[in-house]
């Protein structure tokens, strides 16, 4: 009995010691238990060693690989264009991040620079170019590729495909300001898509960017009504475990100056999320919301589709007046009344609703994502004697934003409003 009664506690000891093993394995792999300003390598601070590649130039963009972060013991480096306009001093400079499926952007990077701007757009799945500027093509030094939508939060952090973009990003921001030509002190981040959750985040992370405007991606991704908040069949852990990198976990105690900038009915990212991550930062924030805007890059870069990207950039890098206006008094309810400020001269306004809570659903069987829908409008009273907005709603109107135009065609837009009933 003796020795049975040993037997058994030695048994069930080595029982204890395999899970507390197992369970420090696990908490190693899916619990970050530290800020993630605090699991970042120094190096992400440093200028990396670059290596240029002239066969892969785009006229007077540069083509080139920084050194980033080892990858599973092997050595990496991004590939990246870089461009930097002529000037006697010190220009502003960007950060472009791309979004999902993309890459390295010269095309990108030349709009930046034929505005004053140096920019850096670098690829952050691996990829580099062919000689032509296009395709993907994997090299020897590749970095991991991305896993879903945090499919890989299960493995250590360094293995992580976010971890890496985040820190590939923030030595693309190192190489920029170590850069005679441009000013350190000048540098903001935008990005499209997955590059909007990127530079959201950022912004929250990197106190070095003097602003940020994210395209489409924002915070809050779970409560996306779009694409973005489908989870399939994974377990609620799982889920929980992604907000690890959710993008409010860093801008919601950061200051960096920052535009949002999404349309009414993106099917990647709803504009509920995009509106609560404004709300998040409004004390430093500006938002427009483009109806009907178009998911892609070139929707998201183009000067003539989104003007307000650029005037923001050069408000705030370069104090170019006038700024963009801001929304200073919310609506909250049916009879809308919004106070605004404006150095620009405003033309209208315009009132954007559905007749329902806000609801994304195939409206169009051929369509890959679902969407709201579809949005009425109403112009609003602009009383430009006390800067403010009035209106009344329909009695159908359950779920409304407000958007403004000032004399340039600029739109800055009001909070998404959603009345609980009718």
């Amino acid at each position: 009995m003796i020795m049975n009664y040993k037997k058994a506690l030695i048994h069930q000891k080595f029982i204890l010691f395999v899970a507390i093993v197992f369970a420090a394995v696990m908490v190693r792999a899916q619990t970050n238990t530290k800020p993630l300003r605090e699991l970042l390598d120094s190096k992400v601070y440093q200028v990396p060693e670059v290596f240029w590649e002239p066969t892969k130039d785009q006229g007077d963009i540069k083509a080139l690989f920084y050194e980033t972060l080892p990858y599973k013991g092997k050595s990496t480096r991004a590939f990246a264009y870089l461009g930097i306009p002529i000037s006697d001093k010190p220009v502003p400079a960007m950060v472009l991040v791309h979004g999902g499926g993309g890459k390295a952007f010269h095309e990108w990077v030349k709009i930046w620079n034929d505005r004053g701007y140096a920019a850096i757009s670098m690829s952050l799945e691996g990829h580099m170019p062919d000689s032509s500027g296009n395709g993907k093509l994997t090299h020897d030094y590749s970095g991991p590729s991305r896993v879903g939508r945090f499919d890989d939060v299960d493995l250590p952090i360094e293995e992580q495909w976010m971890y890496h973009a985040v820190s590939d990003i923030m030595i693309g921001h190192s190489l920029l300001e170590s850069l005679a030509e441009v000013d350190a002190d000048r540098i903001g981040i935008t990005g499209i898509s997955w590059g909007g959750v990127l530079s959201s985040l950022m912004s929250g992370l990197d106190s070095r960017l003097k602003c940020a405007v994210p395209v489409y991606g924002a915070g809050y991704l779970n409560e996306s009504l779009g694409h973005f908040g489908e989870h399939g069949n994974k377990p609620p852990e799982f889920i929980e475990k992604k907000k690890f990198w959710d993008p409010s976990q860093q801008f919601s105690t950061g200051s960096v100056p920052t535009l949002w900038v999404n349309g009414d009915s993106d099917g990647h990212f709803s504009i509920n999320i995009t509106s609560d991550s404004y709300k998040t930062t409004s004390d430093h924030a500006y938002l427009t919301i483009h109806p009907g805007m178009k998911h892609g890059h070139k929707p998201g870069w183009e000067p003539s589709e989104v003007p307000e990207i650029y005037a923001f950039a050069d408000y705030i890098l370069k104090g170019k007046e006038p700024g963009l206006g801001r929304i200073i008094k919310q609506p909250s309810r049916r009879n809308v009344v919004l106070a605004y400020e404006s150095k620009a001269a405003i033309l209208k306004a315009t009132i954007y609703y559905i007749t329902e809570a806000l609801t994304y659903r195939k409206l169009d069987p051929e369509s890959i994502h679902s969407s709201p829908g579809p949005w009425l409008s109403m112009p609003a009273i602009v009383d430009i004697s006390k800067n403010e907005i009035h209106a009344t709603l329909p009695k159908e109107a359950l779920t409304y934003y407000v958007n403004i135009q000032d004399s340039r065609s600029f739109i800055f837009s009001s909070v998404l409003v959603e009345l609980k009933n009718k």
